[in-house]
């Protein structure tokens, strides 16, 4: 189910990419010309999801996307047709026998590895465009220099060129800052706290460096509405698919359990299964306790 969830949002993410404006730039393929347009978006818990538009002017063609270890993946032609696409363990394969727009989407749980309190992406950016950084990310490291850097609702935005990028960034949580304000009937003051999100700054090294708050356009929307489906308990971030479902599956098991017992019930893999659970216990969603020497996750809130 989780599976097919991610599909969904994914053709839904590839349909809004059809109203990019698309940049020249050259693609791997048997037939030329090509223009491309990418973006890639990481998530709170180091999932990756890319997306990519080509403008395909001369047919038959063969897109050749690098992808890696991808969970789902799609491609559409013309905003209506799906194409058949075939993954060969480096790279998605697309068919096409038609000039027209395609647009060819993947999910991945691989392209990131967390130690500490450090965080790495290792992928490939088929073509120029945008990598989306996690809401209150700092990029500590960037490789090769982006092209330009801009803030978007306070997640960092690099603009790419294709081929190969190494990043490494740190998530802060929002700063909490005291305000006290003076009532003008009385002569106490009364404290009040109010949650104050400050930019983060960015490293030198990048040039230029644009700092604004700009709607990225039809990709972000797409992203923020499909993929960040906002929880009304939750605070600002969203709960997805994968985090209900673990949420559900250890509801179902008694409102607790190990790490394993909720690996076979959402089948979800190792590595992404503890993303989540962090980023679950982080959220409040769950807390952590160990039973003897096992640790047991419980539900706080949220379990359905």
């Amino acid at each position: 189910m989780v599976a097919r969830h991610a599909v969904v949002a994914l053709l839904l993410l590839a349909l809004s990419l059809s109203f990019l404006t698309l940049t020249a730039h050259p693609a791997r393929s048997q037939s030329t010309p090509l223009a491309c347009r990418a973006a890639a978006r990481i998530d709170e818990a180091g999932d990756l999801t890319l997306y990519a538009v080509y403008n395909v002017t001369s047919a038959p063609s063969l897109l050749v996307v690098p992808a890696r270890s991808p969970v789902s993946y799609f491609a559409v032609e013309n905003g209506t047709t799906p194409l058949p696409v075939q993954y060969n363990g480096t790279d998605l394969l697309v068919a096409v026998d038609q000039p027209g727009l395609v647009n060819v989407s993947y999910l991945t749980f691989q392209a990131t590895s967390k130690e500490g309190a450090l965080w790495e992406a290792n992928f490939t950016v088929p073509c120029a465009g945008d990598v989306t950084l996690p809401r209150y990310s700092t990029p500590v490291y960037v490789s090769p220099i982006p092209q330009q850097v801009f803030y978007v609702n306070g997640s960092p935005v690099l603009v790419m060129p294709s081929g190969p990028l190494t990043v490494e960034y740190m998530i802060s949580p929002p700063t909490t800052t005291p305000i006290t304000t003076i009532s003008s009937t009385s002569t106490t003051t009364s404290p009040t706290t109010t949650t104050s999100v400050k930019p983060t700054p960015v490293t030198s090294y990048f040039i230029p460096i644009v700092v604004a708050i700009i709607v990225v356009g039809a990709v972000a929307g797409a992203a923020a509405a499909v993929l960040r489906r906002r929880g009304g308990a939750g605070p600002a971030e969203a709960l997805d698919d994968r985090d209900r479902a673990i949420l559900s599956a250890i509801s179902r098991l008694g409102g607790e359990a190990t790490a394993s017992q909720v690996m076979n019930e959402t089948k979800i893999p190792k590595s992404p299964l503890y993303r989540r659970l962090d980023k679950l216990v982080r959220l409040g969603y769950l807390e952590e306790v160990m039973k003897g020497n096992t640790k047991v996750y419980r539900c706080k809130r949220g379990c359905s």
